[in-house]
């Protein structure tokens, strides 16, 4: 009787147990085939998705930027669905493939894609720890919108009794209407990397002017940067760039024609700028287009247009 009554009293509760409900575990839970239930991880939350510029001239695609975060996950499973807001247009998927937690990362768009003119909304999709699903906050709901604009229609040919001739460009108009000095200019250098362009220091408000007939092709806003800003296709060729505009002085929108002298803008100081000026760019092969595309310094062209020179 005493062996017996010892080796009872060795011999764990747990294994004898026997019922309907799970065995209670020695930490006080339940387990289920001798593991404990796992606790559901904390949903993945986009904290930076931004399609820039929000309005863009086809075939142009506008730049992709994602940060989420999911605590205890190093990466996540992320793709982008644009969706047709107007009758034309098909849905485009993205796959971003995985993506780091935590970090601000581009999305490259695959090669061959296209968005066809109209309004799109724009949808992230997550799969994080635990084949969570993007949580979405009122903050960081993982939508946006970006509109996609027809290209300007190509000129029309000249008769074909007639020989095509082409004119040179007229001479340029001065981009800023109104008295001006020149300020700091291109090359000059700046905390990681030397001025584009050249600035034009005007009272704010006076109007900035197109300098030759061409296409507006992007206007957008960038608060750390250029603030808002007008880019336009000029008729040589060359890409003009105006930053720094005036808020809600913009007067023109993408895809529109521009005579030279139409008031583009007024002089601000949005952005990062210390006062009132007109920051001017030319670009040649396009204005930030791919590695072939690059700034001149626009010195000359201003003085040969200033009428004050």
């Amino acid at each position: 009787m005493f062996v017996g009554a010892v080796l009872g009293a060795l011999v764990p509760a747990a294994s004898a147990y026997a019922g309907g409900t799970p065995a209670p575990s020695a930490t006080g839970g339940s387990e289920y085939g001798g593991a404990l239930a796992r606790v559901r991880p904390v949903r993945p939350v986009a904290r930076i998705f931004t399609v820039n510029p929000k309005v863009v001239v086809a075939p142009r695609l506008p730049r992709l930027r994602v940060r989420v975060d999911q605590p205890g996950s190093r990466t996540v499973r992320a793709r982008l669905v644009f969706l047709p807001r107007t009758e034309t247009g098909a849905i485009v998927r993205i796959d971003a493939g995985v993506l780091p937690t935590g970090k601000r990362v581009a999305v490259n768009w695959p090669a061959g894609s296209q968005l066809a003119p109209g309004r799109y909304l724009v949808r992230l999709h997550v799969r994080g720890l635990g084949n969570a699903v993007l949580a979405r906050t009122a903050r960081a709901s993982g939508r946006t919108t970006v509109s996609v604009c027809a290209p300007a229609p190509p000129a029309p040919a000249p008769p074909p009794t007639a020989p095509a001739v082409v004119p040179p460009p007229g001479p340029g108009v001065f981009p800023v209407a109104a008295p001006h000095t020149y300020g700091e200019g291109f090359g000059a250098p700046r905390k990681g990397y030397s001025h584009q362009g050249q600035d034009l220091a005007a009272a704010e408000g006076v109007p900035v002017v197109a300098p030759q007939a061409g296409t507006i092709l992007y206007v957008d806003f960038q608060a750390k940067a250029a603030g808002w800003y007008v880019v336009q296709r000029g008729a040589d060729g060359r890409d003009f760039f105006f930053a720094h505009c005036q808020a809600g002085s913009v007067a023109v929108k993408p895809g529109q024609a521009v005579t030279p002298g139409q008031p583009l803008c007024n002089v601000g100081a949005t952005g990062d700028a210390s006062g009132p000026h007109l920051h001017f760019e030319i670009w040649l092969g396009g204005w930030r287009v791919d590695a072939a595309s690059h700034p001149v310094d626009p010195l000359a062209d201003l003085q040969a247009w200033d009428p004050a020179v």
